[in-house]
């Protein structure tokens, strides 16, 4: 962190000494700017690569940003979730039946108006679905119990109604009917051996858990032919509580559990997005590249082409830095067109849907493109960057070109 803050010293101190120029030295960055429009082929075409590359970098940053609030959305600082030891994820835990009786009576659970404790068991295995483009991707099948809906109040039933126990009845996300077959309402799923009728459609509010179909918990275990859950989600009475229920149940020597607050349980899913970050930031290098380049060659020409006209600037008395600080500014606003433009252009894909598989549970995760404000503020300052690597040396020529040669025209 202080070695970055080092390398960027220097660099901001450049970048404060512009804004300092922009104001002292308003003349010779009026030229510039007009100069631009004059020659708009050549600067439209370049803002139009830099506004590609800004485009796609946005665009990636908001698929980990998708998947991340897919995530984030899911949990709760108040509930906790109680595992095998050392499983890390559910699909790899299990709790047996008599683990589960003392789990759910234990005194500091939450209890609603009723005197029932706030906690779900359930089962959690995972099924390959065909989607709508020919191909099999896993999807995890979430059995819960009723109390498994309370505890999550981000996910509304839209369409149909709740499954019922023992009837072999299953609700599904609106959001997978648009990426996988058969997931109508009143459609009929095959699984385990059985046929699972659709009778109701929810949304989740964005979380993962529009990545699951849900039936009931005793229905799942039956026909998957487990005798053990693989889970129990609990709510605690305030998050402060997570940590005093999560050093009984360790210290109960009947249980052998681990217990992980919800909110850190799906922070640490996020990790899934790390391979589309190292994807997108290796592409978004090599367009940064191309970028820079045509920024560069932009610059150079525009310098190459208007010789005498520095010489008329530094002949009415401009200093070199100031012919520096203009031609600098004009690689900076060429860029700084093509980033607003790019970030505008990236809005488009806000709200796409899309889906991946999750290198820690191996099934699929839908989630949205999500463009935010500071994601597009990114796009922009990273224009600002391809600004003045783009523009330095085209301008230190400009402002190094001799008084002589460059009255001369060459």
């Amino acid at each position: 962190m202080i070695l970055g803050a080092l390398l960027a010293l220097p660099f901001l101190a450049y970048l404060g000494w512009l804004v300092w120029a922009l104001v002292a030295y308003p003349i010779p960055l009026g030229y510039n700017l007009r100069s631009l429009w004059q020659r708009k082929l050549s600067s439209l075409s370049t803002a139009a690569a830099i506004a590609l590359v800004v485009g796609i970098f946005v665009v990636v940053l908001s698929l980990a940003q998708g998947l991340s609030v897919a995530f984030v959305s899911s949990g709760r600082q108040d509930q906790a979730l109680v595992l095998r030891p050392n499983a890390r994820f559910e699909l790899n835990s299990t709790v047996e039946r008599d683990r589960m009786r003392i789990l759910k009576v234990h005194p500091l659970l939450k209890r609603d108006s009723g005197g029932e404790s706030m906690a779900s068991a359930e089962c959690v295995v995972v099924k390959l679905f065909p989607q709508w483009d020919g191909t099999d991707t896993s999807v995890t099948v979430r059995g819960l119990e009723p109390m498994g809906r309370t505890l999550r109040p981000q996910v509304q039933l839209v369409q149909g109604r709740w499954f019922r126990p023992g009837l072999s009845e299953v609700v599904v996300p609106r959001k997978m009917q648009r990426r996988f077959q058969g997931m109508e309402l009143g459609r009929v799923l095959r699984m385990a051996g059985r046929e699972w009728e659709i009778v109701g459609t929810f949304e989740g509010g964005g979380s993962s858990f529009e990545s699951e179909v849900w039936s009931d918990v005793e229905d799942v275990m039956q026909a998957f032919r487990r005798d053990v859950y693989s889970v129990m989600l609990a709510r605690l009475e305030t998050p402060g509580r997570v940590e005093g229920f999560s050093q009984a149940i360790q210290a109960d020597k009947r249980l052998q559990l681990e217990v992980v607050r919800e909110a850190d349980y799906f922070k640490e899913l996020t990790k899934a997005g790390d391979p589309i970050k190292i994807l997108g930031n290796l592409i978004t290098l090599i367009l940064t590249g191309a970028a820079i380049f045509a920024a560069m060659n932009t610059m150079y020409a525009a310098v190459a082409g208007r010789t005498k006209e520095i010489g008329t600037l530094r002949a009415l008395g401009f200093r070199q830095r100031e012919i520096l600080a203009s031609f600098q500014w004009e690689g900076i606003f060429l860029c700084l067109t093509g980033g607003l433009l790019g970030s505008g252009l990236a809005l488009f894909a806000n709200g796409i849907q899309t889906g991946t598989t999750s290198f820690d549970t191996f099934s699929d995760v839908s989630f949205a493109f999500t463009i935010t404000p500071g994601l597009m503020a990114q796009g922009v300052a990273f224009s600002l960057i391809m600004g003045l690597l783009g523009g330095f040396l085209p301008a230190w020529r400009a402002s190094r070109i001799p008084l002589t040669e460059a009255m001369k025209g060459g």
